[in-house]
């Protein structure tokens, strides 16, 4: 991940290159699978695709987890970090560049102005909405503070949010090519929702608001339904675990799996930037 960061940091054209690079791979991907075949949008409603949901749900939990692991580059070689990172992002309509420099912001600034989704005193319902979006401000912010505020960085920057939220049409239509109508719709769509309000919901219920102003990172696994999606999702809700020590692949083993809650006030230390 500072690999990434760095890069980030260094080179105003980083994220400008990534993302055409992206545009590029993305398009052949297209071309390539739409070549001598007929795209086809008939689908068929069929009550036997219920039985597929437990494993949308399983994918829409795992497949993120990894995701997550290699933004940290938790596995030995970095070679794969990136392989099945970038595989993983493109299930979740990202890439692993940004999502990598996203989360180096939220571990270095968690609940500051300067964190890319704090969930703050909001209903989940807006978080989950804006936290969808809120992340280009900061690192634009961020862009602009290391690169230097000007109109030519500023239009920079709008290009490459332009690229990277331009890119989710292609991203859609490629996995609709990849797995056909019926796949598509059966076990793509549940399994994206699933990894969508999981991860949005793991945010927000672990980062808690107290009335007197502090804020706590916790870990949660106090009822059937958190240790289930701790079990199956290698400990996703053990958040505060996770802030401690990024490079456990699962959080659950730092030693503090014997109470459900630990609380971390948000000034505490946090990973560099």
């Amino acid at each position: 991940m500072n690999t990434t960061w760095a890069q980030f940091r260094s080179d105003k054209y980083f994220l400008t290159k990534y993302f055409l690079l992206h545009w590029l791979v993305l398009s052949g991907l297209i071309v390539y699978l739409t070549l001598g075949h007929k795209i086809s949008f008939n689908f068929n409603l069929q009550w036997e695709y219920l039985l597929i949901l437990p494993f949308c749900f399983f994918a829409g939990i795992q497949i993120p987890v990894l995701m997550h692991n290699c933004t940290h580059g938790n596995f030995k070689s970095e070679t794969l970090n990136v392989i099945v990172g970038e595989l993983t992002a493109f299930f979740c309509l990202m890439s692993l560049g940004i999502v990598r420099v996203n989360h180096t912001l939220h571990h270095a600034f968690s609940d500051t102005k300067d964190d890319p989704h704090p969930p703050g005193k909001q209903s989940f319902l807006r978080f989950f909405v804006q936290s969808q979006f809120s992340g280009a401000g900061i690192i634009e912010s961020k862009f602009l503070e290391f690169h230097g505020r000007s109109f030519a960085h500023i239009a920079l920057f709008k290009l490459n949010r332009a690229l990277h939220f331009g890119s989710y049409g292609l991203r859609i239509f490629a996995w609709y090519l990849i797995m056909g109508p019926e796949l598509f719709v059966s076990f793509y769509i549940p399994s994206f929702l699933v990894f969508s309000f999981g991860f949005a919901h793991v945010n927000y219920i672990t980062h808690s608001h107290k009335e007197d102003g502090n804020i706590q990172i916790l870990n949660k696994n106090d009822n059937p339904y958190y240790r289930f999606v701790n079990y199956i999702g290698s400990g996703i809700y053990f958040h505060l675990n996770h802030h401690k020590n990024p490079k456990l692949v699962n959080p659950m083993y730092l030693g503090m799996r014997s109470r459900p809650q630990h609380a971390m006030r948000f000034d505490d230390k946090r990973e560099s930037v």
